[in-house]
């Protein structure tokens, strides 16, 4: 990007109410501005002429925002992950972007798309031979259960731990139903069922495209609750900062594992990064039992603040906050074919 004119255009979603779930859920909905504030910060340190193009509630409405560029000197930077309170919309920016002309940095609308809807990534793992834990979708409280206890419930198009508490782990289908009641009435979604595997949690953070870095993995460490059950990431435990689990649950980077199932994990990461069709760079959320590592989420835009797991293996790959702002944004210029 050596043209005068040259100009990064950083996306980003500008939350400004919730439409479904919880109210305190508008607390991890309003941490991207946060969160781009801190990349445009370190894009201007790097010498690239940057602008924050928020997405408020209205696709048209950032559409003709975006009509003052042109495709022809601008590059996007995109960390939208969704807008108007929904997730699942996420994959409608690039989807715009490409009708628009625009390049930009991370995953196509399908990959996006495809990692925004749990049961449709599941179904991709399960068919291209990537562990991840047994599971049933529930549209309602009824049906057939085929898995085995305990399990937990999720959304099956949020992030970011929405509609997951410690209520969320489950040991018989009464309370299971409960739970997919919660989830069906207050996220207005189909509740995702998975086994619930007892054992370590990582997070494995990786960039590249057709060779992948894969940085050191993170462990969260759960020692401060002594039941496996509660061993969890909840919404709670990511983001209520008065909460015990927000204070008292630990990460642990680089994980200590053995060389050989230090790489049986990252080949796994690599593994669901690369069936999900991912570009750039992503992280891959693991349960790791008997030497099995289960892939449990995949985040094709995984939180990029100073104080998150991305840039902590970052740092511990050698990348400060910048340069890995830097290499994020070179990635894309380079598969783009832009100087």
């Amino acid at each position: 990007m050596d043209n005068d004119d040259s100009l990064i255009a950083l996306i980003y979603n500008q939350e400004e109410e919730i439409i479904r779930g919880e109210s305190q859920d508008l607390i991890a909905l309003q941490y991207t501005i946060k969160t781009a504030a801190s990349i445009h910060d370190a894009l201007n340190r790097l010498g690239y002429r940057t602008e924050m193009v928020p997405v408020k509630n209205d696709l048209d409405a950032f559409a003709k925002d975006l009509s003052r560029y042109s495709p022809l000197n601008t590059f996007i930077f995109n960390v939208c992950d969704g807008f108007a309170g929904d997730n699942y919309s996420a994959s409608r920016i690039p989807k715009l972007l490409r009708e628009l002309g625009f390049k930009h940095t991370g995953s196509r609308a399908e990959a996006i798309r495809l990692c925004t809807d749990k049961a449709r990534a599941k179904q991709r793992l399960v068919r291209q031979g990537v562990p991840t834990p047994a599971y049933q979708i529930f549209s309602q409280p009824s049906g057939d259960v085929s898995l085995q206890f305990p399990a937990i419930v999720k959304p099956v198009h949020e992030d970011a731990s929405m509609g997951i508490d410690e209520k969320s782990v489950v040991t018989n289908s009464s309370d299971m139903f409960q739970r997919v009641n919660y989830v069906v009435s207050e996220y207005s979604q189909p509740a995702l069922v998975e086994e619930y595997i007892t054992g370590r949690e990582f997070s494995v953070s990786m960039w590249g495209n057709r060779t992948m870095e894969v940085m050191p993995i993170s462990e969260h460490d759960f020692s401060a609750v002594d039941d496996p059950l509660k061993s969890l990431l909840t919404y709670e435990s990511k983001w209520v900062e008065d909460s015990f689990t927000y204070n008292e649950f630990r990460v642990i980077c680089p994980a200590l594992l053995p060389p050989e199932e230090e790489q049986t994990v990252k080949n796994v990461a690599v593994g669901a990064f690369h069936a999900m069709g991912l570009r750039d760079f992503g992280r891959v959320d693991i349960r790791y039992r008997d030497n099995v590592p289960y892939v449990i989420d995949i985040n094709e835009i995984p939180d990029l603040s100073p104080d998150a797991g991305f840039a902590r293996s970052a740092g511990m790959a050698g990348y400060d906050y910048d340069q890995m702002v830097d290499r994020i944004l070179n990635l894309a210029l380079h598969r783009e074919g832009w100087k």
